[in-house]
C-alpha cells in the first residue's frame, strides 16, 4: 500500500516535471532566451557577471530573481488550486523572465557561485537527482508516450488541414465553373486542372 502511494506520487511529480519541460520550457522559456539575447545591454550584463562581478555580487544577482520566481510560482499554484486558472496562468507568465535571468546568471557565473560550499552541495545534489530522473524507466516510458501522442495529434491536424484545403479548392472550382457558364455570349473554354490552384 505504501509502495503504491509512493509510485503514484512519483508519477504525479514526473508528470508535473514533464509538463514544465515540454510546455513551459520548450514553448516559452527558450523563445524568451532568444529574445533577450538579441539585446546588447543584456549581453553586456552577462559579460559583467562572467568577467568582472565578485562572487557575492553574483550570488545576490542570482538569488533575487530566483526567489522572486519561486514566490510567484507558489502564488500561482495557490490561485490554480482555488480554480482561478486564468489569473494563475498570467501570474506564472511573469515568472518566465525571472527564470531566464536566473538561469543566465547561473550559467555565466557558475564558477563563482560554486565557491560557496553550501551552493556547491545543493547544485551537485540537484544535478544528480535530475540525472537519476532522466535515466529512470518511468521517465523514458512517459516521455515515449507523450511523443507518441504528440505525433498522432500532429498527423491528425495535418490531415484536417489537407481536407480543408481540398474542400476549399473544390468550392473555388465550382464557383469559377458557375461564373463561366453564366456569362452571356461567352465562349466557354475548358478549365485546366491546375487553374484551381490560382
Amino acid at each position: 500500500m505504501i509502495r503504491r502511494i509512493r509510485n503514484t506520487l512519483l508519477i504525479f511529480l514526473l508528470l508535473i516535471y514533464l509538463l514544465f519541460e515540454e510546455l513551459i520550457w520548450k514553448s516559452a522559456v527558450i523563445p524568451v532566451i532568444r529574445f533577450f539575447s538579441a539585446f546588447h545591454l543584456y549581453r553586456r550584463f552577462l559579460d559583467y557577471v562572467r568577467l568582472r562581478a565578485g562572487r557575492i555580487t553574483v550570488l545576490i544577482l542570482f538569488t533575487v530573481p530566483f526567489l522572486l520566481g519561486e514566490i510567484i510560482g507558489i502564488l500561482s499554484g495557490i490561485l490554480a488550486a482555488r480554480l482561478f486558472l486564468l489569473s494563475a496562468a498570467l501570474l506564472y507568465a511573469c515568472k518566465i523572465p525571472l527564470i531566464v535571468v536566473a538561469l543566465a546568471i547561473l550559467q555565466n557565473g557558475k564558477e563563482k557561485l560554486l565557491t560557496f560550499g553550501w551552493f556547491e552541495l545543493s547544485y551537485i545534489w540537484t544535478i544528480k537527482q535530475l540525472d537519476r530522473l532522466h535515466e529512470s524507466v518511468l521517465y523514458r516510458q512517459t516521455t515515449l508516450a507523450i511523443n507518441q501522442i504528440r505525433t498522432r495529434l500532429k498527423s491528425r491536424s495535418n490531415l484536417t488541414l489537407r481536407m480543408i484545403i481540398r474542400l476549399y479548392r473544390r468550392i473555388r472550382y465550382s464557383i469559377r465553373k458557375t461564373e463561366i457558364r453564366s456569362r452571356p455570349h461567352s465562349i466557354e473554354y475548358p478549365i485546366h486542372p491546375m487553374s484551381i490552384l490560382f
